[in-house]
């Protein structure tokens, strides 16, 4: 396979898109190409990217995807038409916001667009044309998501986006194996999930023009890219709360881009006990409520279906309490209303890690039993920056009292273990419990690089020194990549150089 793909190229493969009339003039931002059009047009911060549809449930004919781009705050005149073929005889309808960034830092403004195709078939290729003051500027095509009985392959990674090498790499990676969707463990940029950073550190490496290992792959414009609220999209302080962590729109007026880049389903929790914290001026903070609307704070949970897998989605960050009825009540219903065959749970901290950073970070623990208890078949999580995988398990909380710990990095939650040590993915490949899966190596710098492997590092003693950890591979960046239909799942982690360090397979 090539190390660099042309534009051409990139357009026949896993999906693409076209800029007829733009040139790059700086790390994440495009403008109009003089010699092609003589129209002025605004400066793109984000070229158009795919997002998932209001619904998370599969429904043939009433599936809706997206497609959101951004510019600096100069108005422009954009149409949108898409078909099942190049005719595009169809017509978007674009909705479009805007977000003030004066203040301390003044970064100006930002004008954010998203367009819905609606009224979609299940499992279908789409073609999309742009246009921009009367002139196309931009061509792409996506695929729908796939029912019930179809295969399905998506990759999983976290903890990536800062500029760093590595995650060009994975980007790449993903790019190579054709993914149907990313699902991202949280932390896309760092170091506190603003605007800003995206435009530097995300989309131009998830939305890059070629698919080369040093520069990224377009992934963005042909297929959604979910995510999970962690720490990093909220790493502000309160300086009137003890600085407990929290989005500070006065140092900050760019805050939590989580809410405001991605448009994710809006099935969660309408009123959260524990929302996202915000704090600063309250133009800014109602300048954000406005831009992203419905979805603040309603999507930092949410869930989706693709193919014969459910995906629950959890905001896991130290402001929130797990045993919470009315979050807990939430998670339960969302579960037992699904019935596909595979089912799938992503938060960013790591209830079973054995990483030094982050390892008493146990919050999550107190859900497990309500997973167990409706068949989830694998966790992800990212927070510690390495790949780790758990045997099969069952946990039954005995002191849940630190889960209340709120806005602390220690809440030990002790309990009893059952493992499944005779699941091996090879020759037993029904597993009988939990697989917990860190995969946090996704670009920023790598945590444990010592314990790579070394089983006696895989020990906590509040746990009793149970051997839960079976795979830890802490001394390369990598990437989870799952192939699934209704009979097996095969899951291998792949590292930044496109070589397997992991595999198994569930029936």
């Amino acid at each position: 396979m090539p190390n660099t793909y042309s534009r051409r190229q990139f357009l026949h493969s896993a999906g693409g898109l076209t800029l007829l009339a733009l040139i790059p003039i700086g790390k994440g931002l495009f403008a109009a190409d003089k010699k092609l059009m003589p129209m002025t047009l605004p400066i793109f911060t984000a070229l158009p990217y795919i997002q998932p549809g209001p619904e998370g449930r599969l429904i043939s004919g009433a599936e809706v995807t997206r497609l959101a781009w951004q510019t600096e705050g100069i108005p422009a005149n954009f149409e949108v038409n898409f078909s099942q073929d190049y005719s595009f005889f169809r017509s978007a309808e674009i909705h479009c916001t805007s977000r003030d960034y004066t203040g301390p830092a003044d970064k100006g403004s930002r004008l954010n667009y998203v367009s819905s195709f609606t009224s979609l078939e299940l499992g279908t290729k789409y073609y999309y044309r742009v246009r921009c003051n009367n002139n196309i500027i931009i061509e792409g095509y996506f695929t729908t998501r796939q029912p019930r009985g179809l295969k399905i392959r998506f990759v999983a990674f976290g903890d990536n986006s800062f500029g760093d090498p590595s995650e060009r790499a994975i980007a790449y990676q993903a790019y190579r194996v054709n993914p149907d969707f990313v699902m991202n463990t949280g932390d896309n940029v760092y170091d506190s999930g603003l605007d800003t950073e995206y435009s530097r550190y995300f989309f131009p490496v998830y939305n890059a023009d070629v698919a080369n290992s040093t520069i990224g792959a377009p992934l963005l414009r042909s297929i959604p890219f979910y995510t999970v609220l962690a720490n990093h999209d909220v790493y502000g302080k309160h300086p009137a709360k003890n600085n407990i962590a929290c989005a500070n729109f006065e140092q900050n007026a760019d805050s939590l881009a989580y809410y405001t880049n991605f448009y994710f389903p809006l099935n969660g929790l309408q009123d959260p006990k524990y929302p996202t914290l915000v704090y600063g001026p309250i133009k800014q903070i109602e300048d954000f409520k406005a831009c992203c609307g419905s979805r603040f704070p309603t999507m930092a949970n949410y869930s989706f279906d693709v193919g014969d897998a459910h995906f629950l989605c959890l905001d896991s960050n130290n402001y929130t309490d797990a045993t919470d009825d009315s979050l807990q009540l939430w998670i339960n219903a969302d579960l037992i209303g699904s019935d596909a065959r595979w089912k799938f749970v992503i938060y960013h901290h790591g209830a079973f890690n054995v990483g030094l950073e982050h390892r008493y970070e146990q919050q999550m623990r107190v859900l497990s039993p309500i997973f167990e208890a409706h068949g989830v078949n694998i966790v992800l999580s990212g927070h510690e920056h390495n790949y780790q995988r758990t045997v099969p398990l069952h946990f039954s909380p005995k002191d849940t009292s630190k889960a209340h710990n709120l806005h602390s990095e220690n809440r030990i939650i002790s309990g009893d273990f059952q493992l499944d040590l005779n699941f091996d993915g090879l020759n037993h490949t029904k597993a009988n419990g939990i697989i917990y899966i860190t995969t946090g190596a996704g670009g920023k710098y790598l945590y444990d690089t010592e314990f790579n492997n070394d089983p006696s590092k895989l020990l906590i003693h509040e746990d009793h020194n149970i051997e839960y950890t079976i795979k830890m591979v802490s001394d390369r960046h990598s990437l989870t990549v799952f192939d699934l239909d209704s009979n097996e799942l095969i899951m291998r982690q792949i590292d930044e150089q496109g070589n397997e360090i992991d595999r198994i397979r569930l029936t």
